[in-house]
């Protein structure tokens, strides 16, 4: 019966990689997929390799056009949308069925191509990460590399299986505090191969949800190298610039974040000190990271359109980013992915130039620099303002709208057809780290690192104390600061409507911690929206409840 399986799962799985893995070769040198034929995928270690690397690639590689995937640069986008009216703004450009228009009025239907899209490239990694786990555990390759890379392997596949969980968390599942124990409130967390193409099992709750991402983020944390080391992944040259020890605790961290419970706060802060050092206002190398030390940038330039696998790194503050890899075992440092369909095409009409920074008050007119900002507090020296954002001078746009240039902009009217993407970064974990000890009343903690990320951006910054105006020398205006200098650090990066959602949980569960005007609901014309309305999350496309003989419609999100 096993052997029976294992050939009904071998042809599965090479089904899966002609249908899924074919616009990922490209990217990740797997070779064609008529190759990879029944009874051989598994007998080479470099095989699997194949099989990890095509998970990566569907979280970065545009597929063909009859596919237009949606990239995680495409899901930062959507998150933006979503939280709009925050910090940012849509813009008259973005058609009315656009998706990101569709997600900033949480109006998009179960039967929207794009919420196929976004699924399929959630979930073909996580079935990427499931095949290796079964071969490695049930059929292992009998090649001299296998015993070498095996828990390399492994940690790979419960990194994109945890990391992948995660994205589908957030956006089809209500946030951790709310309902959390209610049946069928999580997401389908497929654990094994499947046979029939589906997901083959029902909605978790939300705790297990997150009970399964920690823990598949945890054993990746354990089995992962600290680091590239020639001498042992040489014959495996994009692993590079892929998932090490300090990624998965980076992400791991951000998952505890997300939680927004005064012991998940705890928990992000221990895993942040493992990647970052334990001393805040410093950031020094750990034995988590062998000793390699994220610092951050005094190019704020830099984390957007460098790597960090230079020698000496050209990017010290990255974490991990998501490249190209045909392109990166060439010796590469400029680290580009194709944008997709909802982020692509002419300057006027790419998804990044879809939403601006919010604009000052009252508005500029049209055609009219906006030199001012209601987020910034020094738009003449913070970089992050005069570096990362600038005045839309495309022909045809219109000009009071400043957008960013963290996604590879240029000033001038030309198609930009690659661009790069940071997974994650060390300034994330630093001014996450200073949020949480400002909400645990460790002020003077907090006050090392917010003043090291506006070190780094502000030019002839002069350190602030708790008694700045700025912050009114109490431990709730020190909280409202920081989150503010959240938002100004993670601007167009997909995070602000995730922490709306964290903030407002956090709140309901221990008192107003978080300022009003940070957990207010959203607007929307004449209709508001609180964190915890069914309206906030995205609905599951059709196709992914019918086609799974575990679940109906009736496991669709309500209303």
């Amino acid at each position: 019966m096993k052997r029976l399986f294992e050939h009904k799962y071998t042809k599965y799985l090479v089904l899966v990689l002609t249908c899924f893995v074919f616009d990922a070769c490209k990217k990740f040198d797997l070779p064609p997929n008529d190759e990879l034929s029944s009874g051989v995928v598994n007998q080479s270690t470099a095989n699997l390799d194949g099989i990890i690397n095509s998970g990566y690639g569907r979280l970065i590689a545009q597929g063909p056009p009859t596919v237009n995937s949606s990239s995680v640069f495409d899901m930062a986008l959507y998150a933006e949308a979503m939280g709009a009216t925050r910090t940012v703004f849509p813009s008259p450009q973005s058609g009315a069925n656009a998706a990101t228009n569709l997600m900033y009025n949480f109006s998009m239907q179960p039967d929207n191509v794009f919420l196929a899209r976004l699924s399929r490239n959630l979930y073909v990694p996580i079935a990427s990460a499931n095949s290796t786990l079964f071969y490695i555990n049930n059929t292992p390759p009998a090649d001299s590399e296998f015993s070498r890379q095996k828990d390399r392997l492994m940690g790979e596949a419960y990194f994109i299986r945890g990391l992948c969980f995660f994205y589908a968390a957030r956006f089809w599942a209500h946030q951790y505090g709310h309902n959390t124990n209610t049946s069928g409130g999580g997401i389908l967390l497929p654990l094994e191969p499947s046979i029939d193409g589906s997901a083959g099992v029902k909605r978790a709750t939300i705790q297990e949800t997150y009970d399964q991402i920690i823990s598949d983020l945890q054993q990746a944390a354990a089995l992962l190298p600290v680091a590239y080391d020639a001498n042992i992944h040489g014959a495996f040259p994009a692993y590079r610039f892929r998932a090490n020890k300090a990624a998965a605790l980076a992400v791991l961290a951000r998952v505890y974040f997300q939680q927004a419970t005064p012991a998940s706060y705890q928990l992000a802060k221990e895993t942040i000190d493992k990647v970052i050092g334990n001393t805040p206002g410093t950031i020094t190398g750990t034995p988590e990271t062998g000793n390699r030390v994220y610092s951050l940038q005094n190019d704020i330039t830099l984390p957007f359109n460098s790597t960090g696998f230079t020698a000496p790194p050209a990017n010290s503050e990255e974490i991990l980013r998501l490249v190209n890899s045909t392109t990166a075992t060439a010796g590469y440092t400029n680290a580009s992915i194709n944008i997709t369909n909802e982020s692509g095409g002419n300057p006027q009409s790419r998804g990044a130039a879809r939403w601006f920074l919010n604009r000052p008050t009252p508005n500029p007119p049209s055609n009219t620099a906006v030199t001012t900002s209601p987020l910034f507090d020094d738009v003449v020296n913070d970089r992050r303002f005069t570096q990362l954002t600038f005045n839309n001078a495309f022909a045809g746009a219109i000009g009071n709208q400043r957008l960013t240039q963290k996604w590879g902009f240029q000033t001038q009217a030309t198609l930009i057809g690659m661009q790069t993407f940071p997974l994650i970064r060390a300034a994330e974990l630093v001014i996450t780290r200073a949020e949480i000890n400002a909400v645990q009343g460790n002020t003077a903690l907090a006050l090392d690192d917010y003043n090291l990320i506006r070190r780094r951006a502000i030019t002839g910054y002069v350190n602030r104390t708790l008694l700045d105006p700025a912050i009114g020398g109490t431990q709730a205006g020190l909280i409202a600061e920081i989150v503010r200098e959240r938002q100004r650090e993670l601007l167009f990066e997909g995070f602000d409507f995730w922490s709306w959602k964290r903030m407002s949980a956090y709140n309901a569960a221990n008192g107003a911690i978080y300022p009003a005007s940070q957990v207010a609901p959203l607007t929307r014309g004449t209709s508001t929206f609180e964190w915890n309305s069914n309206r906030t999350l995205l609905k599951f496309h059709v196709d992914d409840l019918t086609l799974n003989f575990q679940v109906g419609l009736e496991a669709q999100n309500p209303n």
